[in-house]
């Protein structure tokens, strides 16, 4: 990094990806900002700059150097491989420490608490975002979590003989098992803490009688607006609920009834085409529902139409080790590895990893402009673009 990047941080101050310290005297203090950046996004630290912006720089650029790297090895578990730049201001020297985001467990400081990053401030993760942490490093399934208050009373069976009959050409009948211990072996039911057998998030979410009793958030808020921006003109708007299969079903039929059909000329024969391929559409509501971060207990899927365009808000950030590019080459990473593997079962989804890049391939060649992907902590949101009007 030279000087005037150097400037250019300080100038934007505090935020989610820049802290100021202007010395590593609290050891506690500085692992925790540490840990907080790796459990979030990354970030830099720049030592010897006050919380002002004005520049102080180290005493001892060695010294602080050797201190902050045992901070990293000693006070951070596990421990963390950081990168130590130094810039020179007129004499004084700034170090900037560069964070890395982890790739694996959730860090902690050496007195066990785990710290998030949340706009210019660290703060402690509460167990629900720790939770989160796990499944995203992969360690931790949701889906195959215990759903409290369920038993197999909120199982439909009839729907599960469906998909047996479909995936595997048997019934309940022909396993020659108890149901409840069918469902416990096919991930469908995990005991609880007390060893109660319970429906897992999964089970419940496939093949739950009413799953949105349970869990609310397993639905999509689908509206179809008038123009090109949210407001109060609302031309169609459904609730979607119901099992994860009814939910891509019933948001397929509301985005066929809300784009329209567009007319070609082929030769001496008028050829009529929905707006956008409907594979693409229904590409895009299948991965939201099959990988959404169904731990976040207050947020749904929203599906919104508009005239230019149609966007996806599916919640819950990316999986460890995904990132928009790679998705679009088709690398995946499960978050929910149990729906998948049944909406997979049951004909929704095609191998692994190639939803993204087909419906980047079925836009093009629909004429319409690349797809956008923006990814937040809270959220991933798809859009895909209405192709341009021909006369």
């Amino acid at each position: 990094m030279d000087k005037l990047e150097l400037y250019e941080l300080i100038a934007g101050g505090e935020d989610s990806f820049v802290e100021f310290k202007r010395d590593v005297s609290q050891r506690s203090d500085f692992a925790s900002e540490m840990v907080a950046f790796a459990n979030t996004q990354g970030g830099r630290i720049l030592v010897g700059v006050d919380d002002d912006g004005t520049i102080f720089g180290v005493a001892d650029a060695k010294k602080t150097e050797e201190a902050i790297l045992n901070i990293s090895r000693d006070n951070v578990v596990p421990a963390l491989q950081i990168t130590i730049d130094r810039v020179n201001d007129n004499g004084k020297t700034v170090l900037v420490v560069q964070v890395p985001r982890r790739t694996g467990h959730p860090y902690e400081n050496n007195s066990g608490q785990c710290h998030i990053r949340v706009g210019s401030t660290k703060r402690l993760a509460t167990p629900q975002e720790r939770a989160r942490l796990l499944q995203a490093a992969g360690l931790v399934h949701f889906d195959e979590t215990p759903v409290p208050g369920t038993s197999v009373g909120d199982f439909d069976i009839a729907a599960f003989e469906v998909f047996l009959q479909k995936a595997l050409s048997t019934s309940v009948a022909e396993t020659n098992l108890p149901l409840q211990q069918l469902l416990l072996n096919r991930r469908l039911m995990s005991p609880d803490l007390d060893n109660v057998p319970r429906l897992s998030v999964g089970g419940l979410l496939l093949f739950g009688r009413d799953p949105q009793r349970h869990m609310p958030q397993a639905r999509i808020s689908a509206v179809r607006w008038k123009g090109d921006e949210t407001g109060e003109t609302i031309l169609d708007r459904q609730e979607i609920t119901g099992r994860l299969p009814q939910l891509i079903d019933q948001a397929e039929a509301f985005l066929r009834r809300n784009t329209t059909q567009a007319s070609h000329i082929q030769g001496f024969k008028r050829e009529d085409r929905s707006q956008y391929p409907i594979e693409a559409l229904r590409e895009v509501v299948v991965n939201a529902v099959a990988h959404r971060d169904y731990s976040r207990d207050s947020a749904q899927i929203r599906l919104f139409i508009f005239d230019s365009r149609i966007e996806v808000h599916s919640p819950g950030g990316l999986p460890n080790s995904v990132t928009l590019e790679n998705m679009k080459t088709g690398f995946s990473a499960s978050r929910n590895r149990l729906i998948v593997q049944l909406l997979f079962n049951l004909g929704y989804m095609g191998s692994f990893g190639t939803g993204i890049p087909r419906i980047f391939r079925l836009m093009k060649d629909n004429k319409s402009a690349e797809p956008k992907l923006i990814i937040s902590d809270a959220q991933l949101t798809v859009i895909l673009f209405a192709p341009p009007v021909t006369v």
